[in-house]
């Protein structure tokens, strides 16, 4: 699988989640989006990203509000954007081996420190489809600090959407959700909750 330029580099590490710092001239990648990162021996993990943050690079220096828009702040402070960086955090999620076998389950080693991160093009996100196992590892251990339906949601649709949308999106969707109820324990409230913010 082609690597686009990569987006930023891992600075934490460990089996279950990442931390990841985005270089300044990239667009963020979104909540809910997938990331991965190719590691020695062509092994790859693949994470969901379940936040983002944007924040000072020193810990006793916090941002204040300067009363500019964003082309003035450029303008005449332009050191402030210097000063600030974005990170996001993924939840581990699924792992390739050497033969290319896609897993929906942890690796066997988290990524190293300063692997290079890259987006996941939708032939990664494919091959992250039935039978979703991945959904169990999201419903049953989610990142405590994030509302886990606002994740199922984004992953759901950018599973749609890595289907081609309107053009095969909806059958993937199907699939996905049917695989969601059972893990709700055909919590149909919940589930009708949560699909109908997919689309």
């Amino acid at each position: 699988m082609q690597q686009d330029a990569p987006i930023g580099e891992v600075i934490e590490s460990s089996t279950r989640q990442f931390v990841a710092e985005v270089y300044e001239e990239v667009e963020v990648p979104a909540f809910g989006s997938w990331v991965c990162v190719e590691g020695e021996g062509q092994n790859m993990l693949f994470g969901l990203v379940s936040h983002v943050e944007t924040g000072s690079y020193d810990s006793n220096r916090e941002a204040v509000a300067l009363g500019l828009s964003s082309e003035e702040r450029a303008e005449e402070m332009p050191m402030v954007q210097e000063l600030l960086r974005t990170t996001v955090r993924a939840q581990v999620l699924a792992c390739r081996d050497r033969e290319g076998h896609v897993r929906q389950t942890l690796p066997p080693h988290p990524p190293d420190i300063h692997d290079f991160v890259h987006r996941c093009a939708d032939e990664h996100v494919r091959a992250l489809g039935a039978p979703f196992d991945f959904l169990r590892t999201l419903v049953e251990h989610p990142d405590p600090a994030v509302p886990v339906d606002d994740l199922l949601v984004a992953v759901l649709r950018r599973t749609y959407e890595a289907n081609g949308a309107e053009h095969g999106g909806r059958e993937a969707l199907v699939t996905a959700g049917r695989a969601l109820s059972r893990l709700l324990d055909d919590d149909h409230e919940r589930l009708q909750s949560i699909l109908r913010r997919v689309l």
